[in-house]
């Protein structure tokens, strides 16, 4: 499965990028969504053994492994391996979290990943979105997600990407901002409602974002301007041959979403960010490779740096 993908429910009709998932219009309470994602499972701890061989080499015998399994109950399938302080937090408390925000947030998916080794959800936040132009939309959304494969955490994270596959669910985690996380040992279950208490800061932060972003769109941004800005953007020395320049020029003249703010620094980013990190056009297997690049890889970094060399031109 693509991008370590099991099962899901998307909403607002927005295909994921891999084409899999059931797809609604509009969004779904939460607890519909999990359902329809087939994230409502449980899990439960299984003493593992191993065969050792009996002294003198006559049969095996089971011997216990100190260590416990974290199996899917409805499947059977082996999700992780932890110690005996791990504690399990159920999925149904993930859909606790999401039900308990229900009044800020609008579901946009539940997904579920590697067979369930983790379960996460997407949703935006009520009044943080916005356009920085107008038809040009951003929003501020919050993951909350929950890991059975002994490694991964449960918390909550607040972030501009929606959450559709194992790579996105890293790219989110990755980002810096505001979130909250706990480990599987101790109190895990009686934390969980913890989770939520940085929304307003959240919003907040999401608020000033966008009015850095407006201010993008409004700084004039010429044709030379942004060969300056590419060659800081990508440390190119004077007199070096970039071959990407004219693939850039072009994106910066017309295109994805060059009528929004034309001629602006917003156009400058939107330029770099389409040649590092959009699959439309390429094919499948290009796509594919262009998609981990763009999301965690080169291309995540040389975006997230546009951004940066921006803010510090309309700080001058």
């Amino acid at each position: 499965m693509p991008a370590n993908f099991t099962s899901g429910w998307l909403g607002n009709n927005e295909v994921a990028w891999h084409g899999l998932g059931t797809v609604t219009e509009g969004t779904l309470p939460a607890r519909e969504a999990f359902e329809t994602a087939d994230a409502l499972f449980t899990v439960e701890r299984r003493q593992l053994t191993y065969p050792k061989l009996r002294q003198g080499g006559l049969g095996w015998d089971n011997e216990d492994a100190g260590v416990y399994g974290i199996v899917r109950t409805d499947s059977q399938q082996l999700l992780g391996v932890v110690s005996k302080q791990y504690e399990i937090v159920q999925n149904d408390s993930l859909l606790r979290m999401a039900e308990f925000i229900r009044e800020e947030v609008d579901m946009d998916c539940v997904i579920v990943l590697s067979h369930g080794s983790k379960v996460c959800f997407t949703a935006t936040l009520r009044g943080a979105q916005t356009d920085i132009v107008p038809g040009d939309t951003v929003k501020r959304r919050i993951v909350g997600y929950l890991g059975h494969d002994g490694k991964t955490g449960c918390g909550a994270k607040f972030t501009n990407i929606r959450v559709v596959c194992q790579n996105t669910l890293t790219a989110a985690l990755n980002e810096s901002g505001a979130q909250s996380s706990i480990t599987h040992k101790g109190t895990a279950n009686a934390n969980f409602d913890k989770l939520i208490n940085s929304i307003d800061v959240a919003r907040q932060d999401f608020i000033t974002e966008c009015e850095l972003m407006r201010e993008f769109s409004r700084r004039s941004m010429l044709i030379n301007d942004f060969n300056n800005f590419v060659d800081e953007v990508y440390n190119i020395d004077e007199g070096q041959v970039f071959r990407k320049r004219q693939q850039l020029n072009r994106a910066f003249n017309v295109g994805f979403g060059a009528g929004f703010a034309p001629k602006s620094i917003w156009q400058g980013i939107n330029a770099i960010t389409q040649i590092e990190t959009s699959t439309r056009g390429t094919t499948a297997a290009k796509g594919n490779a262009q998609f981990a690049r763009g999301t965690f890889g080169v291309g995540a970094q040389i975006s997230k740096r546009a951004f940066k060399v921006a803010t510090e031109l309309v700080g001058t």
